[in-house]
């Protein structure tokens, strides 16, 4: 059985102090021409009739935004609203004309009630972060170290030819020996360091789907009189984990 709960005022409020979005799709009914004034001083002029329309409500640090998406037409005329960040939006709103920059009022109720589904589990795909050590040789800094041993040795054979002549036989020297001077052949020092790599995985979770519905009704008012007014419903899901095992 699914468990249900009703929030009100704080969870609107909540929302649209974020940058989500919530969509609804439903019905305007314009009763008598309604004429939006839009940004750059244009004026979007919508005539009487029923459309089929999307609304959508967001919000960000400086401002609130409602745009319409009106099916008078193709493609469908496009309005937008903007009022400040601090007018909320409850189970009951009014939007003066002065807040909205029109020439009407905007007001209506909405409901919103969460529904939560039985419990489910199951394993679901993941990624995980594994450590791999890289090696590499440091060449740059070991030529370097064999430059200055071969400087010593060659100084050291100069000396050496000078004292025991002998020395400078290719007979009397090692050849087969894999390090046959102290600085000859000097392998390079490796350098090694961790690398993180992304790797796929599963893992053991249990949640429930959380649905959100919201029904609204706004009216479009001037002068006590109803120029228009928008119905619709919105259905927002969202999977909340109560347990996620580690990613293997």
């Amino acid at each position: 059985m699914k468990q249900i709960k009703n929030i009100g005022i704080a969870a609107m409020a909540l929302f649209l102090a974020g940058c989500d979005e919530i969509k609804f799709n439903g019905s305007m009914n314009i009763l008598e021409q309604i004429s939006f004034s839009q940004s750059q001083g244009k004026t979007v002029t919508v005539a009487p009739g029923q459309f089929a329309s999307k609304v959508t409500f967001s919000g960000n640090n400086s401002k609130k935004k409602i745009k319409f998406e009106i099916k008078n037409a193709d493609p469908a005329t496009e309005v937008k609203l903007e009022f400040d960040k601090n007018i909320e939006i409850g189970e009951t709103f009014n939007i003066t004309a002065a807040q909205l920059k029109q020439n009407f009022d905007l007001a209506g109720t909405m409901a919103t009630k969460v529904e939560n589904s039985p419990e489910y589990s199951g394993y679901e795909g993941c990624s995980y972060q594994y450590p791999q050590t890289v090696c590499r040789s440091n060449k740059s800094a070991d030529e370097a170290v064999s430059a200055k041993a071969a400087a010593v040795v060659s100084e050291f054979a100069a000396v050496e030819a000078v004292e025991v002549p002998e020395a400078s036989n290719p007979e009397m020297v090692d050849r087969g020996h894999p390090n046959p001077g102290q600085f000859n052949n000097v392998p390079h020092t490796p350098v090694c360091y961790t690398n993180w790599v992304t790797r796929p995985g599963q893992r053991y979770v249990r949640y429930f789907v959380r649905s959100t519905l919201r029904d609204i009704e706004a009216n479009f008012l001037q002068n006590g009189k109803t120029l228009g007014s928008f119905k619709g419903g919105s259905k927002q899901n969202e999977t909340v984990y109560t347990y996620q095992s580690d990613c293997r």
